[in-house]
């Protein structure tokens, strides 16, 4: 099952800064929110293990919801971030092309500017 459909099926809710929020509700939080709710599952999820002997058990306690919040958490978090740095990408590169278009039509007019009258006209349609 996936975590996402596992989260909806456990009615699963995440504390944050606005809140407690559904896993849908979590693509509305910017970056920085997102990384808050990160810190706070990971911390309570630092305290289930922090038991000093706890290497010597076979069958270490899991908190399977909090490490369930985490994984969506993390997830959200990722995908946002590498949809804002291809947004970005996608934008320098816009630019960048616009920059050679007009380089490309500043160097056509220039050569036209070059023709002679007879060439200029053979060229029209």
């Amino acid at each position: 099952m996936t975590m996402y459909k596992q989260s909806s099926k456990m009615k699963l809710r995440f504390s944050t800064t606005v809140g407690a929020l559904s896993s849908e509700q979590l693509w509305d939080l910017s970056l920085t929110q997102l990384v808050v709710a990160i810190k706070a599952v990971k911390k309570i999820l630092k305290k289930t293990d922090d038991d000093e002997l706890s290497f010597l058990e076979d069958s270490k306690i899991v908190d399977t919801e909090n490490q369930l919040r985490f994984d969506i958490l993390k997830d959200v978090y990722l995908t946002k971030k590498k949809e804002l740095e291809d947004n970005r990408d996608a934008t320098a590169n816009k630019a960048h092309n616009q920059k050679i278009l007009a380089l490309i039509e500043a160097k056509t007019e220039a050569k036209l500017g070059e023709m002679s009258v007879e060439e200029l006209e053979k060229l029209l349609k």
